[in-house]
């Protein structure tokens, strides 16, 4: 596997850093824009261990700061599609297949609500984990993203931690569900993994690359 640090403009003008994980020796199946949560950025947490994962299983796979990284409070959030569209951008110049949305935590938000608000209709599936932390502590938010859910199309699959105490796993998979009604969506709930999938990284990137090999293509 290859790494390589690059950094993204978006149409407004705002620099994103991020790193690029290139397989080794399997030809790429697709690209993978890896988004990450809260507090977090393109070298800590999921965003971190999860690409490199992919890319061993021939995924090529950006993992993007957003222009709210690092924070601990959401800002910006109806900004957050020129963000997703600059990195789908960058992928798109790497001719590495068909290109997936990756989210974990309050990223799920963004990439949910990404169709809606950005009119690209270049994104097919959807991979969202740890999904609806957000309505108990902005429930507007939440609320946005039912109501944008609707302009989602293709495949999602959405990775609930089975043992996640911090969000009802099933309730709000079953909220996006109802809302994603133009999507195939399928829900996976992991045995053993909590909010961030501590001990469960290769389980995680196991279910979603087999989903990404076995989906039955997007609608």
């Amino acid at each position: 596997m290859q790494t390589e640090l690059i950094t993204v403009k978006t149409a407004d003008g705002i620099e994103l850093d991020g790193a690029l994980y290139r397989p080794a020796a399997k030809p790429s199946r697709s690209s993978v824009l890896m988004v990450h949560g809260l507090t977090w950025n393109f070298y800590r947490g999921p965003s971190r261990w999860l690409p490199p994962l992919l890319a061993a299983e021939g995924h090529l796979c950006l993992s993007l700061n957003m222009r709210d990284h690092d924070l601990a409070e959401p800002k910006d959030f109806e900004l957050a599609h020129r963000d997703l569209r600059a990195g789908i951008g960058f992928l798109a110049g790497q001719d590495a297949g068909e290109i997936v949305l990756l989210a974990h935590g309050f990223a799920c938000n963004k990439v949910a609500c990404y169709a809606a608000l950005s009119d690209d209709p270049t994104p097919r599936r959807t991979v969202l984990t740890t999904l609806g932390a957000v309505k108990a502590y902005r429930p507007e938010i939440w609320a946005t993203v039912l109501r944008c859910a609707s302009a989602m199309r293709g495949e999602t699959l959405i990775v609930q931690g089975a043992v996640d105490t911090l969000i009802e796993a099933n309730a709000r998979a079953d909220e996006l569900v109802a809302a994603a009604a133009g999507s195939r969506v399928e829900t996976i709930l992991l045995e053993g993994g909590d909010h961030y999938f501590n001990e469960r990284h290769a389980a995680l990137a196991s279910a979603i690359a087999t989903w990404l090999r076995d989906a039955k293509g997007a609608a």
